[in-house]
């Protein structure tokens, strides 16, 4: 505003000379008229010129609408399955809040719990905590946020939703980590562990283990283990690589944290090796732009070329769709005073120093404190280098004592993983136990069953001998009695007949009895018949 009203005040200034000018010359103009029409003109002129400098009231812009899509959270409250409810509703609420912009957030809340209190949403009171939480935290006020994620455990620890348990105290370990509060951090996690145990049988995967393991390396990580920070990115990456659905969703997190540990441990050649499988298509992650563009620029921090390495850091500081933090100014401090640039670097580090963040630990205070003392001894100022280097020494102290807890949660963590796998291998041996007990069991009555087929088919067998036994001598009793005295009776009237002086007088006397016997005999050998049938 200031810069236009002095423009228009340079204008009106320049038309007021050519006026009086003009008007000097009048006595040299014979045409009058023209004159009074050039001042006509310029009256107009130094009109046009006041109104444009006079301050003119602006619309102030409108804020734009915050976007969640309310069709699609009313349909996970609507999910029949509490489980699959609870599971898709944080899943939502998390990628809401990560996807806001700083003035959205309250907003991003406010719709929440509008929306929540109208559906009578079951634990509102636990959600309203966990996104607030989660708010603090994207905002760095991780005490505030611990405090709030503390709440929300309590909440619901005591309701027994053991779902919801386990995702918060997993948050709340991971602010914990944030802060250097390490043994909180694993005692959280450790109870997260717990929770995820009594739910094994509704969870169809590792991906929740995979993701505990992902955090407790980057507790290792910001200790400087980077070894163990790598073993327990390996196990979670163990867990879910056979599982391409997780495996998608998980692998840049894994990526992307095994590349600032061969960052810090300046192994350039792994570095480039997962800077290119964060490239590939297959990885989805809101922040997969921010840590392509971080890896790269590493990479040639690495290979020295800072000049480059600068201008990246600059660029993608202005650049909206890259997740920028602190570390960003603690790479482009490190490249100027690498590059040579003292004074950027010193400015940049005192900012930095100046700021004392919550998340800014004794090691990275260290780091920026003898940073500082180099910079002084080389300018030669060596009592300033002296006075930053005793800086430098109280904080190398802190960290030893944190290094300390360290070992303390590396001791617990491994007594944790022992017993996780006695009652693992306990159980396994029950497991295997029942089974071989069953198999017993089954292999014996499966010969109690073979041995009772056995007798029976023996029995069968017997009895099918006595049976045949008696019907043969059944069959040879009618063959002895029926058979034979029918037949004789036949044989006996046919000898009569043949040495009858009279045949016919005689057969006519004897063939009633020669057909009785002749039927009686067909009937003992159908008689027969179905006897061997």
């Amino acid at each position: 505003m200031y810069c236009v009203k002095n423009k228009c005040f340079i204008f009106l200034l320049f038309d007021v000379c050519i006026f009086v000018f003009i008007k000097g010359k009048c006595k040299f103009i014979e045409k009058y008229c023209m004159l009074k029409k050039l001042y006509i003109a310029l009256t107009f002129n130094l009109l046009f010129v006041v109104l444009q400098a006079y301050p003119q009231k602006t619309a102030a812009p409108v804020p734009h609408a915050l976007k969640i899509n309310l069709d699609t959270l009313s349909g996970i409250i609507q999910q029949p399955d509490y489980f699959i409810r609870q599971k898709k509703l944080l899943t939502f609420i998390k990628n809401n809040i990560q996807a806001s912009t700083p003035g959205k957030l309250q907003a991003v809340q406010d719709t929440f719990n509008t929306f929540f209190a109208k559906s009578n949403l079951l634990n509102r009171d636990a959600y309203a905590l966990f996104m607030r939480s989660m708010v603090l935290n994207k905002q760095h006020e991780l005490k505030a946020a611990e405090a709030y994620m503390n709440r929300a455990v309590q909440i619901v620890g005591k309701r027994n939703e053991h779902y919801l348990s386990f995702q918060f105290l997993s948050h709340l370990g991971f602010i914990q980590t944030d802060q250097g509060n390490f043994i909180g951090a694993i005692y959280n996690y450790r109870l997260a562990t717990q929770e995820v145990v009594k739910l094994k049988d509704k969870f169809k995967d590792n991906r929740p283990q995979a993701s505990l393991n992902i955090n407790i390396s980057d507790l290792y990580y910001k200790s400087g283990l980077y070894a163990q920070s790598l073993n327990y990115l390996d196990k979670a990456w163990g867990l879910i690589k056979d599982d391409e659905k997780n495996a998608t969703l998980l692998s840049s997190v894994i990526y992307y944290n095994k590349s600032e540990n061969f960052f810090r441990m300046e192994n350039i050649d792994s570095l480039r090796a997962y800077h290119a499988k964060l490239n590939e298509p297959r990885n989805k992650n809101y922040k997969i732009f921010t840590y392509r563009q971080r890896t790269a620029y590493y990479i040639n921090l690495l290979k020295h070329n800072y000049a480059l390495a600068i201008s990246q850091i600059k660029e993608l500081q202005q650049n909206k769709n890259y997740v920028a933090s602190d570390l960003e100014n603690q790479r482009l401090g490190d490249a100027y005073y690498m590059d040579g640039q003292l004074d950027s670097a010193k400015m940049i580090i005192d900012r930095l120093l100046a700021a004392d963040t919550e998340n800014n630990h004794p090691e990275i205070k260290y780091h920026l404190y003898e940073t500082l003392a180099w910079i002084a001894g080389k300018k030669g100022d060596y009592k300033e280098s002296s006075n930053n280097f005793a800086l430098a020494l109280q904080q190398s102290q802190q960290n030893n004592i944190r290094l300390t807890q360290v070992g303390t949660i590396s001791s617990q963590i491994k007594i944790d993983e022992t017993e996780n796998s006695y009652i693992q291998q306990t159980k396994e041996y029950e497991r295997e136990r029942l089974w071989l007990i069953f198999i017993v069991l089954i292999a014996a009555l499966s010969l109690i069953a073979v041995m009772l087929i056995y007798r029976n088919v023996k029995q069968k067998r017997h009895y099918e001998k006595l049976l045949y036994a008696a019907q043969k001598e059944e069959l040879a009793f009618i063959n002895s009695h029926d058979v034979r005295r029918h037949l004789t009776n036949i044989l006996g009237i046919v000898d009569i007949l043949k040495h009858s002086d009279n045949k016919q007088e005689d057969y006519e006397q004897c063939e009633r009895h020669l057909l009785e016997s002749a039927g009686m005999l067909d009937e003992a050998i159908k008689h027969i018949s179905e006897k061997l049938n």
